[in-house]
């Protein structure tokens, strides 16, 4: 299949103010008065010839500068990617998003297919896109990709995906990652197999020569030996040398300050504080305070967030004055501190003005929102510590979040909202919940937050199309199946009841209705709501709730005997995840679970066996949950119709753990005892009003039996008091019977083998 050309491939609008992206995918501007290091310039382009290339030291030693120079002196031979990180791209899909857009501005063709893969999770990633990624860049002219500050990511998923990408690119492209500490790479392999170029920070440390020259380009002179003193002192570390180079213009004995200065962190930071910043103009010291708790500083924003009219001018003065700031333009309208410079800056509004701290970040998340930045608006609303504005923006925005797999950066901004005003915000408590449902983290912790949603209280207007907070709940608790079958099916009906117009979330409730339906054996009234969730119109990002949609009506043709149909369905559920890379998902398990079924109803057992595994591999990271069980005892009865033996009964073993987990059984109770008995060739047993009790029944009703309470019961089979009480009612209808006793007295005439007979 041919790519699209350039001019047609679609690049994500990433959700950063533009100017500010802009500024993360090129090189700071180099000043020229830095020192030249052209023997580690060298030492980089040799880099070439290994797969990753590392700069490696702690802050202040110069990582940025060299790389830099060297990009300046190469870039006409080589093309650069350079993208500076930050803790927002520790999400994956964010990271490499960028990076893909980064390479398409320099080779058009990239991104044509590997682009909407990146946005499909983690896994596809490693295992989709950048395998496409790799196949773009192979007939692509060499270029250099540059990873700046690594070590702010701290995501295994970045660190595994980037393993990936180094050990597969061509070799035109060479990866060179700078960071403060090693990445979480496996550096020893590639070291050993001699596929790694490094650069430390004893390779990094200013020699004499190249100290005495950097003091002379700031107007500073020492005698030789004081210089090499002052090197020893500092260990040749380019922050304490540049520091000490300021502080020289001030001193009437240059060989006295030399005698006292220790280049240390501490003694730099500590020199800062006291010496540099009290020397600044007071009006200058303040701003420099108050933008410190900015990341990126440009006028517009500066004169908003600190309410003046003449930031153009200050950070012009500010960057004459050489005070620790990197231009990060041509054109000197975007600045960044040094982060050490910052970290000082920051702690000294703390204890001089904390209470404007949090004012400050409201104001900054104010411009940013109305700019367009959504990220920076909600990280600095997060700042704010304002739970109501942070709340609207993270629940307005996160729908297209989860919907173009950034659940990474979800979870981030989640987790900063800690404090308790933040944990009991009712839409929060929808988000978060939603977060651990698509996350496959167990129903009790999604219940957890539907819990806070409800005792938040369900008047106002949200943040989203939603109608309520428990039009939200409904949803959710449908959707999951948190709590089994019937409640879904009441939480799904609720759902669809308050969302009564045509909208996204309509169209989820009308889903999760179906989905419920179909599970609890009503087939035909899950195809109603089914059919109606297919008939409204399509909404970005919703390709999952449209493919599971598609996989249960799959499931009802085939009960109706239209095999044809219902194999069309379940391909055409496939193709639409596919075409959006979320095939290799948890989306794609009742897709494969169909089209297995739709292949078992014929003769090709084979095929059906392939898709019935994929599913039973997808579904598996939520598991315990009915997809799994679903997609378990049809592979139990496909693996017995092909091979037979203990295969079968493995599988099927599994699906009957795998059922005692979960709340009630519906139809995939019937089911299992279906399968148990083409497993065994035992007849069904006769005299039930309604199916056969499972495993997990049985052993609830033998614990009844012996007169333990429904506490007692919980406690001895792990499982919650409400898991125990549908155990019961679903043994009550099953038995016809309404009372213990009269389920006892029923399960005797029966020979279930209870323990004890009633009495």
């Amino acid at each position: 299949m041919s790519s699209p050309p350039a001019s047609d491939i679609r690049v994500e609008t990433l959700p950063t103010q533009p100017p500010l992206l802009e500024t993360k995918l090129r090189p700071p501007r180099m000043h020229d008065g830095l020192v030249r290091r052209q023997r580690l310039v060298e030492r980089l382009r040799e880099g070439r010839e290994q797969r990753l290339t590392l700069v490696c030291a702690p802050a202040g030693y110069g990582k940025t500068t060299l790389l830099a120079q060297w990009e300046a002196e190469d870039r006409e031979r080589t093309p650069f990617v350079w993208l500076s990180l930050d803790e927002g791209d520790a999400d994956p899909v964010r990271l490499w998003n960028q990076l893909v857009l980064g390479l398409h501005m320099v080779h058009a063709h990239v991104g044509a297919s590997s682009l909407d893969a990146f946005r499909a999770g983690p896994r596809a990633i490693s295992e989709v896109a950048i395998p496409l990624l790799v196949q773009e860049l192979a007939d692509a002219p060499p270029v250099v990709v540059v990873l700046e500050d690594w070590h702010t990511l701290r995501n295994r998923v970045c660190d595994e995906s980037m393993q990936v990408f180094v050990e597969h690119a061509p070799e035109s492209v060479q990866i060179v990652i700078s960071s403060r500490s090693d990445p979480g790479l496996r550096l020893p392999r590639l070291r050993a197999h001699g596929q790694l170029a490094e650069v430390r920070a004893e390779q990094l440390r200013l020699s004499p020569p190249e100290a005495a020259e950097l003091l002379q380009r700031a107007d500073t002179s020492l005698e030789s030996d004081d210089v090499e003193r002052l090197t020893s002192r500092t260990e040749g570390w380019a922050a304490g040398l540049h520091l000490a180079s300021l502080a020289l213009r001030e001193q009437p004995d240059p060989r006295a300050f030399v005698d006292a200065f220790s280049g240390d962190t501490r003694h730099v930071l500590d020199y800062l504080s006291r010496d540099v910043l009290d020397a600044v103009p007071a009006e200058m010291h303040a701003f420099l305070m108050r933008s410190s708790v900015l990341d990126r500083l440009s006028a517009p924003l500066c004169d908003w967030v600190l309410e003046r009219s003449d930031s153009a001018a200050m950070l012009a003065d500010i960057e004459r004055a050489n005070l620790f700031v990197v231009s990060l333009d041509d054109s000197r309208r975007l600045y960044r501190y040094h982060q050490l410079f910052a970290g000082v800056l920051r702690r000294e509004l703390e204890e001089v003005d904390s209470g404007a701290v949090l004012s400050l970040h409201a104001r900054a998340s104010e411009w940013f929102e109305r700019e367009g930045g959504t990220e920076a608006a909600i990280d600095h609303a997060i700042a704010s510590r304002d739970v109501s504005r942070a709340s609207d923006l993270v629940t307005a925005h996160s729908r297209e979040y989860w919907a173009s797999g950034r659940i990474a950066t979800l979870s981030r901004w989640l987790d900063a909202l800690t404090w308790p005003e933040a944990r009991a915000d009712p839409q929060l408590a929808l988000v978060r919940g939603t977060v651990v449902g698509l996350t496959g983290h167990p129903a009790e912790a999604l219940e957890r937050w539907l819990e806070v949603a409800a005792a938040g209280g369900h008047d106002g207007t949200l943040a989203n199309e939603l109608q309520s907070v428990e039009s939200g709940i409904a949803l959710l608790r449908s959707l999951f199946l948190t709590q089994g079958l019937e409640t879904a099916g009441e939480a799904a009906t609720l759902a669809v009841r308050l969302e009564q117009a045509p909208s996204i979330w309509r169209r989820q409730a009308l889903a999760a209705r179906g989905q419920s339906l179909y599970l609890l054996g009503r087939s035909q009234e899950a195809r109603a709501s089914l059919e109606e969730a297919r008939r409204l119109p399509d909404a970005p990002g919703q390709a999952p709730g449209a493919a599971l949609v598609l996989a249960y009506l799959s499931f009802i043709e085939l009960e109706d005997g239209h095999d044809a149909v219902a194999e069309r369905l379940a391909r055409e559920a496939l193709t639409l995840l596919e075409t959006r890379h979320l095939g290799d998902g948890p989306a794609a398990a009742n897709p494969h679970l169909a089209l297995g079924r739709a292949f078992g109803a014929g003769t090709d057992l084979h095929m059906a066996m392939a898709h019935l595994e994929r599913a039973v591999e997808l579904s598996a990271p939520l598991s315990p949950n009915y997809w799994h069980a679903h997609a378990l005892l049809r592979l139990a009865d496909a693996r017995h119709r092909l091979r037979g033996g203990v295969e079968a009964g493995e599988v099927l073993e599994a699906a009957r753990s795998e059922l005692s987990a979960l709340p009630d059984d519906g139809m995939l109770g019937r089911l299992l005892a279906e399968t148990e008995e083409q497993l065994s060739g035992r007849p069904r047993r006769e005299g039930f009003l309604g199916d056969e009790l499972t495993e997990s029944e049985l052993r609830v009703l033998r614990l009844l039996a012996d007169g333990r309470s429904l506490r007692q019961v919980a406690a001895e089979l792990f499982l919650s008091p409400n898991t125990v009480k549908t155990h019961r009612r679903t043994i009550y209808r099953k038995l016809g019977a309404n009372t213990r006793e009269e389920a006892l007295a029923r399960a005797a005439e029966l020979d279930l083998a209870c323990t004890e007979s009633p009495g």
